[in-house]
């Protein structure tokens, strides 16, 4: 059961890529993400309220655990998603979803510099093979910071990056206060975090002229990229090791892409194929080990 929610958890990741790709065509990032973190904070209270019968959402919480749960917003709203935004403006929906299968490649690396521990050969090959092609694919239109597709690429993998100490940080608290109420606290304090940057960097007065459209596509990037997809990867985290739940990243790329040529919006490069499969070959290695 928790391997096919993991599996929802991935499609909903994947769907997210695409459907927030098109949104930011029309919309600004600070915009899109602004409605989007109000959107999943205020479903996410209310889904608490409903179901915990929790009015008070930091009752009972440690004070240190508070400051973890201020932390996981801040890298959640302000770092990964307002920068996975504005990668994505620039880079395809493709080339963010396998960025994001790097995730346990990250996640293990974070891991052996927190604990001290050595990587054994398998491990440390499949790390170097998959960096290498991350860089193929970061790079496919060249190493300067001009190329459009190069800096989208980079913002994306400073969110990865974000979104894998992310990970790390938040397993923890999940066996305490469960997923649910976890999620809820780090999106209002992410949310929070981010109305400085988002008020004053978004252009509020074009919200009445969004069409329905857009407003359908925020609702989903709110309701299920945000409140649903977070629950999900929480909820597996309580229940799986932390390089377990990161490996089902690597499904991202694979369901990204199936959509995205369902739908007539992919454009498959030789730097794409080639740096993916020597990406995902390393995360493999690294899981082997």
């Amino acid at each position: 059961m928790i391997y096919f929610l993991l599996f929802i958890q991935q499609f909903i990741a994947s769907m997210t890529h695409i459907i927030g790709k098109d949104a930011l065509e029309t919309l600004p990032a600070p915009l899109a993400l602004l409605l989007r973190a109000v959107i999943a904070s205020s479903a996410l209270y209310i889904v608490v309220v409903a179901k915990q019968r929790r009015i008070n959402l930091f009752r009972g919480i440690a004070s240190k655990d508070m400051l973890r749960l201020v932390l996981l917003g801040f890298l959640n709203i302000p770092i990964n998603q307002f920068i996975y935004f504005e990668g994505l403006h620039y880079t395809s929906p493709a080339n963010s979803a396998l960025l994001y299968a790097m995730t346990p490649a990250i996640v293990f690396i974070m891991v052996l510099f927190i604990h001290g521990e050595r990587a054994n050969w398998k491990k440390s090959t499949g790390i170097l093979v998959a960096f290498a092609g991350t860089a193929i694919v970061m790079f496919e239109h060249g190493a300067s910071f001009q190329s459009a597709n190069t800096k989208g690429n980079i913002l994306i993998f400073i969110a990865v990056t974000a979104w894998s100490l992310f990970t790390i940080l938040g397993k923890p608290l999940i066996p305490k206060y469960g997923a649910l109420r976890v999620t809820a606290i780090h999106m209002f304090f992410g949310t929070i975090l981010f109305l400085p940057i988002g008020l004053t960097q978004a252009d509020i007065t074009a919200i009445p002229s969004i069409s329905g459209k857009i407003w359908l596509e925020i609702l989903y990037l709110g309701i299920l990229g945000s409140c649903v997809n977070y629950i999900l990867w929480y909820y597996a985290l309580g229940k799986l090791e932390t390089s377990k739940v990161a490996i089902f990243q690597n499904l991202q790329p694979i369901l990204t892409s199936i959509i995205a040529l369902v739908l007539g919006t992919v454009l498959f490069t030789p730097a794409l194929i080639g740096g993916g499969m020597l990406a995902l070959l390393g995360v493999l290695l690294v899981e082997k080990g």
